[in-house]
């Protein structure tokens, strides 16, 4: 056990804010434009919620005086596992403390045969302290994809009865059940609608003390079809996308484009120099569209899975 970092459990609401500071860019970049800043939003602000109502177990490693060094999150039912430390904590004895805190507890709570946590694959160092652990490299999780935004962005046609804008962030109701539409597998359940209800305010929060607009199409009757939620790295300039989705009805019909092609106008007016996005390998229609607006692939994110030692 390392003796600079403690660790305690979140808490709650009580912690949310030192959480959402934890993950801001200037933090955690130190030089370094791969610090997993899609995978700490996700942990910042769409699982805040499920911090307090799914129990994972979330421990922040804080320092003697209390600052929080690293983050940790064990999701016990999905078998997977992510941390971050500060650059300063980025070391391996650091990284061993970590990786041994996640494999105990799927060994001591869980009756599953092996779980998984992923690696940027240009993060070699990272990669060797996964191997030393005694992880393999599984597959290939999802493509990072990056454009620049040097050039002015050309305004892609919405289709007819539709507009692009940007939604007002005190009015998320109809934003969540267009999100929960895009990514669920068939109709959403009441359950799924419920809770991405209550967690959008959580997601669209997130870039506190910034604003994030949450880009939108909609109909005159203000049903939201589409969306594309820029946000900004201020630090290295960077706007990454996350999440993007349109309604099951109005896929293919080039609305992706449109809000795609209007965050990356408002990437560039908030003076950002690229874009990136990240995708699951497996969704080639969503690697064409953002292939269609200049992005192209320039790492992976590989999925490591370990083996239960015990029998």
């Amino acid at each position: 056990m390392i003796d600079t970092l403690r660790p305690t459990a979140f808490e709650g609401e009580s912690d949310i804010e030192e959480l959402h500071s934890f993950f801001q860019s200037d933090v955690q970049s130190a030089g370094d434009t791969l610090w997993t800043f899609g995978t700490s939003l996700k942990s910042a602000y769409v699982n805040s919620f499920e911090f307090m109502h799914h129990a994972p177990i979330v421990t922040l490693w804080r320092e003697p005086e209390g600052g929080v060094g690293a983050v940790s999150r064990i999701s016990l039912g999905t078998g997977e596992w992510f941390h971050l430390a500060r650059p300063e904590y980025r070391r391996p004895e650091v990284a061993a403390t970590l990786i041994a805190y996640a494999d105990a507890a799927f060994e001591l709570l869980t009756d599953r045969v092996d779980w998984q946590t992923v690696r940027y694959e240009s993060k070699t160092t990272e990669i060797t302290e996964l191997e030393q652990a005694g992880y393999a490299r599984n597959d290939i999780a999802e493509v990072y994809m990056t454009r620049a935004l040097d050039d002015p962005i050309a305004e892609v046609p919405c289709p007819a009865g539709l507009r692009i804008g940007l939604l007002d962030p005190t009015d998320p109701q109809e934003r969540a059940l267009a999100q929960v539409d895009a990514f669920s597998n068939g109709a959403p359940s009441p359950a799924q609608i419920a809770w991405m209800s209550r967690s959008i305010v959580h997601q669209l929060s997130y870039g506190r003390p910034h604003h994030h607009p949450s880009v939108i199409a909609f109909d005159q009757d203000g049903r939201v079809e589409a969306f594309a939620d820029p946000f900004f790295d201020r630090t290295n300039r960077i706007g990454e996308f996350e999440p993007v989705g349109t309604r099951t009805p109005s896929q293919r019909r080039g609305l992706g484009k449109a809000v795609i092609t209007r965050g990356l106008q408002e990437m560039r007016d908030n003076s950002m120099t690229q874009a990136v996005v990240r995708t699951g390998i497996e969704n080639a229609a969503a690697i064409a569209t953002y292939e269609s607006v200049g992005f192209e692939t320039t790492d992976l994110l590989i999925r490591f899975r370990k083996p239960r030692a015990t029998g």
